[in-house]
């Protein structure tokens, strides 16, 4: 029998995750470089204005999914062993995601406030910081699901 409250706390929690990581991949790994050598900056920072949106509500939903996940799983208790380590790392990494992505912010409302010609190295260096953490919530996901 399938419970249709799981699924949809599932579904939900799945597709933020895709979202708010992939969002982050995408702008690290291919829109910043673009923007450098198309030399056009205000072009990125508004696909980066637009990205905190996702992460903004990735941020919310993920949470409130994370948690209604724990309850109806687990019966708000973590499990032991191996998979309770993995579900622990995954919450601090997103932990780390979201000081990250606040961090991202506040360097891309810097950059159109002083009007900067370029991207400024603060403001790559928070994103590819993000694509890291986004690259670690994804395996530590395979972890999750497949190996443990």
């Amino acid at each position: 029998m399938v419970d249709w409250t799981l699924a949809a706390v599932m579904a939900t929690h799945v597709l933020m995750a895709v979202l708010w990581t992939g969002g982050y991949l995408v702008t690290g790994m291919l829109v910043l470089p673009a923007a450098r050598r198309n030399d056009a900056p205000e072009f990125a920072l508004d696909v980066l204005d637009s990205l905190k949106w996702f992460a903004f509500g990735g941020i919310v939903l993920m949470g409130a999914s994370g948690g209604a996940a724990l309850l109806f799983l687990y019966d708000n208790e973590l499990p032991e062993g191996p998979r309770g380590t993995a579900l622990i790392a995954m919450m601090t990494l997103y932990g780390v995601f979201a000081l990250t992505s606040l961090w991202a912010w506040r360097e891309t409302k810097n950059a159109r406030e002083t009007g900067a010609s370029e991207l400024p190295a603060r403001l790559k260096m928070a994103f590819r910081t993000n694509s890291l953490v986004a690259t670690l919530l994804v395996l530590n996901a395979a972890v999750i699901g497949y190996l443990v």
